[in-house]
């Protein structure tokens, strides 16, 4: 019986209560009843909450169950927003964390759940990745509040167990990975996603786009994820041009591909992951534009390790490979995101966003022991090829 070559891969599942719909903010009390809680504490950042409706919306529905607002949140997370925010908490005492925004308001809400499970400072709990292969996770205590999220973007941060956290003074991001600040309930509003600027909903989509590419040729691959993230793809690609018209039914089909993304990957991403991580954290870059910057040139890269995974991706894409070998689909697939990127009006080059080219080597550097490079199809063990890919999007 031979066995050498057959299937074997892990998937690692987790649990999340979906509610989406046009209003689906009306029904945050029994979602709130369903966590066991009764005492919610509210973070959103400051744009939200003075451009639109969607934090007084939440606010009026939970009724006397809102104990507090910290809105303070800032692009990548800070560490000092993040340490201001704990102590809000702990002076107002939840059972209960409502996250309203996107990846930065998610993740500073996670770190909040963590170092209030854990006390001192998030610092102490980083994943540290040692290249080539090595993954260092800190043991981590289970008493953590319940979080929900009401996302008002197409990023998929309320859907994993990581977050990062920009320490200035380190110029790098604190990554923490925390599978117990998973948000177990995410309310999907319609009306709420349609308060955000296009730009922002355009850019978060390409970040998921990213996030579903990646998982199709991490190393970690296997059918279930596969199933999924390709199939995020074919609908990422479909509705995206869509969005501009800002219609409900659209932006629920494009944040549902997007979370099709998120709940496909449990097993890995790659170096772009890694590389978005610190143009981000350092050059306060947009996570979704550095993403939709990199995507393509990331893609090149790793195609020679795994073209016959991007040729799948092509497909999904929607791109005729008909007659062309793995290594032409592979190409064809990179250029398609690279048109996506350009139709939707995003920055094509990190100068467009105000990265210096003095700073590729500081963002090499803190990309070199970022968690993500664990499970990219091409080995990095040295800053050379990610200064490769920093110069070629420069």
């Amino acid at each position: 019986m031979e066995v050498a070559n057959a299937l074997s891969y892990t998937f690692n599942s987790v649990r999340h209560q979906m509610v989406c719909g046009p209003d689906a903010i009306s029904g945050l009390p029994r979602v709130l009843e369903r966590a066991g809680a009764s005492r919610a504490m509210v973070l959103c950042g400051p744009s939200i909450l003075a451009h639109s409706d969607v934090v007084p919306r939440v606010q009026e529905v939970l009724g006397d169950s809102f104990v507090g607002l910290y809105s303070g949140v800032a692009p990548h997370s800070p560490v000092a927003t993040l340490d201001a925010a704990v102590a809000l908490a702990r002076e107002i005492g939840p059972d209960a964390l409502i996250s309203v925004g996107g990846g930065s308001t998610h993740d500073t809400t996670k770190g909040v759940a963590t170092l209030l499970g854990e006390g001192g400072r998030i610092h102490e709990y980083e994943t540290y990745f040692e290249p080539p292969d090595t993954t260092i996770y800190p043991e981590l205590s289970s008493d953590r509040l319940p979080i929900i999220t009401v996302p008002t973007t197409m990023g998929g941060a309320e859907l994993s167990r990581g977050a990062g956290f920009a320490d200035r003074d380190l110029g790098r991001k604190i990554l923490v990975t925390d599978p117990n600040t998973i948000p177990g309930y995410i309310v999907i509003d319609g009306k709420a996603l349609a308060t955000t600027p296009l730009g922002i909903l355009t850019s978060t989509a390409m970040g998921q786009l990213r996030i579903a590419i990646e998982t199709v040729y991490a190393t970690t691959h296997n059918p279930i994820s596969d199933a999924l993230a390709l199939h995020a793809i074919r609908l990422l690609v479909e509705n995206l041009p869509r969005c501009s018209g800002l219609e409900i039914d659209c932006l629920l089909n494009t944040k549902t591909a997007a979370c099709m993304a998120s709940l496909g990957n449990l097993g890995g991403l790659g170096l772009n992951t890694a590389i978005a991580h610190h143009v981000g954290g350092i050059f306060d870059v947009p996570h979704g534009e550095a993403n939709a910057i990199l995507l393509p040139h990331t893609m090149r890269y790793n195609a020679e390790a795994c073209a016959d995974r991007l040729a799948l991706i092509a497909d999904a894409m929607g791109i005729n490979t008909g007659g062309m070998s793995d290594d032409e689909a592979a190409k064809a697939a990179a250029d398609g995101v690279e048109s996506l990127r350009r139709s939707l009006g995003l920055p094509g080059r990190l100068r467009d966003v105000n990265v210096p080219e003095e700073g590729l080597e500081l963002i090499a550097s803190a990309t070199l022991h970022d968690r993500a490079l664990a499970t990219n199809p091409r080995p990095v063990s040295d800053a050379g090829p990610i200064m490769t890919v920093l110069q070629e999007a420069w």
